[in-house]
């Protein structure tokens, strides 16, 4: 049975595993309907109440999408997240174009509430409008706009992305107190969930995932494969982005699947049938995290992870011996 997590100290209760609309698995973006339609419906059926969008996945067919099928299906009980992105002379007027995409999404969706928004850009010290990062001092016209349209109830609930800086995110989260964040956490990178050596080789996001956890954040995990790596396999599906940026791991795909073998070994003494079922077990594993976001590309991929998350988490030995392996990273 699908465990159902209360998010954060909202009123939200999310599926632990989390149905990813994004554009590195692509079945929301570039998918037939049918098969869309399919693979939300068995979602539904298997206890995912949590549907993870934003306007940047496919220039908006995303959230066209998944408020279209959620309509057909009238499942009007169910929980969206969907997300704001400011980019290029947007950072001249932060408030306006944060309230215009909140409308915008809305019209998307087709929905007259957003559960809840995350910005979309990564956390810095300081603006980059290049990179596309916020400071911490811009979130505070991202978070007025956000609590004038909780207000007019438009949105239940607001969060933030948690990629960018480690000590930013966190003090932007200490400072704001948002409702909820995305967090990358795999087993490559485990450091929002683990306290790791400073010697840990990727980005540290020094424990953020559970800090936000204590301090009543709702946590979203993303990249939970790595974009895919961790399935061990170079093989794209076709509708599946084809070249995927790793986020705090290392500088290409290619690295990522190779240093996912070293995982082999939890296939090879019988604690999973596959590196996939490792990582999706693994992340449901923390208790600090609430929802795991699955990217997906077809109703097969779906089907095998809620078959995953159904075994429930990983016993104490495998997640030992997994630790074992960050020790001698």
């Amino acid at each position: 049975m699908m465990r159902i997590n209360r998010f954060g100290d909202t009123e939200l209760q999310v599926s632990e595993l989390g149905f990813g609309c994004g554009a590195v698995g692509g079945l929301m973006v570039l998918g037939d309907h049918k098969e869309m339609l399919r693979a939300v419906e068995y979602a539904i059926d298997s206890g995912i109440n949590y549907f993870d969008t934003a306007r940047m996945y496919g220039d908006g067919l995303s959230e066209i999408h998944t408020g279209a099928i959620l309509r057909e299906l009238d499942r009007t009980d169910l929980l969206i997240g969907t997300k704001v992105r400011i980019a290029g002379d947007e950072f001249e007027d932060i408030s306006k174009t944060i309230s215009d995409q909140i409308d915008n999404s809305l019209r998307r969706l087709g929905i007259d509430t957003i559960d809840i928004v995350y910005t979309h850009n990564t956390i810095g010290a300081e603006r980059n409008v290049p990179s596309g990062t916020l400071s911490v001092d811009d979130l505070n016209s991202v978070v007025k706009v956000f609590e004038k349209t909780v207000a007019e109830g438009k949105l239940r609930y607001w969060g933030f992305n948690g990629l960018g800086q480690t000590n930013s995110i966190k003090e932007a989260l200490a400072q704001y107190s948002p409702s909820g964040v995305h967090t990358c956490y795999n087993m490559l990178n485990p450091t929002s969930g683990y306290k790791l050596p400073k010697t840990f080789p990727y980005q540290n996001y020094d424990g953020l995932m559970t800090a936000a956890s204590e301090d009543g954040i709702g946590t979203v995990g993303i990249r939970i494969l790595a974009g895919g790596a961790l399935s061990g396999s170079m093989e794209r599906h076709p509708i599946a982005q084809q070249n995927v940026a790793p986020i705090a791991t290392s500088s290409t795909f290619r690295e990522d699947v190779s240093r996912a073998l070293t995982f082999e070994f939890l296939v090879n003494e019988g604690f999973v049938d596959n590196l996939a079922e490792a990582s999706i077990r693994f992340a449901i594993s923390n208790d600090n995290l609430d929802t795991a976001l699955i990217g997906l590309s077809n109703f097969d991929q779906l089907k095998q992870a809620v078959n995953y998350t159904n075994k429930g988490v990983l016993p104490k030995e495998a997640l030992d011996k997994i630790s074992g392996i960050w020790a001698v990273s």
